[in-house]
């Protein structure tokens, strides 16, 4: 099976946590390893904390999310 996110990448988690509960913001942190079963990632941040991430929480740095474009328009 095809991993977004391999073994120690550096991310940006921006979402609740599965261990404590809390939710992230924009904190960096390294993926430790990914759980075959619930396909959540467990990370590891700055602090030494480390907690349970679901993949659509995770963010690799310099990615957007949204892109923009332009719808063509008719210019007069």
């Amino acid at each position: 099976m095809h991993n977004k996110f391999k073994n120690h990448e550096k991310v940006f988690v921006y979402g609740p946590g599965e261990n404590t509960g809390t939710f992230y913001r924009n904190v960096p942190a390294f993926i430790i390893e990914r759980d075959p079963y619930y396909l959540d990632y467990l990370v590891k941040f700055k602090d030494g904390t480390e907690d349970w991430i679901e993949p659509q929480y995770l963010r690799k740095p310099f990615e957007r999310r949204h892109k923009k474009y332009r719808k063509n328009q008719k210019r007069s």
